[in-house]
């Protein structure tokens, strides 16, 4: 299986909370709006007044993949690793191993659901598309992603400051 490798870059600089990111994905995905039914959670740090859109990361080594009983977690041929429901026995192992907490729990199947980066929609991730304040966008190579990640490095600043 070729495997061309696509990845969602967020900046938490420009994240507002809005959760239309959310809005998007669960529509796309489940045909209604609800939160809880979206690949992505919005973490939010008070005391540094950012949100950061937690999107599975499609680790080169995914532990989530190694941890799995049942094989359940599968790599994509765009690079994106999902749950394979018809094998998934929702033990979360992939929840409690992912180094991001990506995994996201699904209320009603009690099975595990990550980011497929809207994979068979032309137009691309609806969390993109429905992002105003343009916080998320596609990386479609790793060379781009350690450009994006230099750049931001250079412009970082720490999230939890030393005591």
């Amino acid at each position: 299986m070729e495997i061309r490798r696509e990845q969602l870059l967020v900046d938490p600089e420009k994240c507002t909370g809005c959760q239309q990111c959310l809005i998007a994905c669960s529509m796309k995905h489940h045909g209604n709006v609800n939160p809880h039914l979206a690949m992505i959670k919005i973490l939010r740090l008070e005391s540094q007044k950012l949100n950061i859109p937690v999107i599975c990361m499609a680790c080169d080594d995914a532990p989530c993949m190694k941890v799995c009983p049942m094989n359940a977690r599968v790599r994509q041929t765009n690079g994106t690793v999902v749950t394979n429901t018809d094998v998934c026995i929702s033990c979360r192992a992939c929840v409690y191993i992912c180094p991001v907490g990506s995994p996201v729990v699904n209320p009603y199947t009690d099975q595990t659901m990550t980011c497929d980066m809207c994979k068979d929609d032309e137009a691309g991730p609806w969390c993109v598309i429905a992002c105003r304040e343009g916080a998320m966008r596609v990386c479609e190579s790793d060379a781009l992603a350690k450009g994006v990640a230099r750049e931001r490095a250079g412009r970082s600043r720490a999230i939890y400051p030393n005591n």
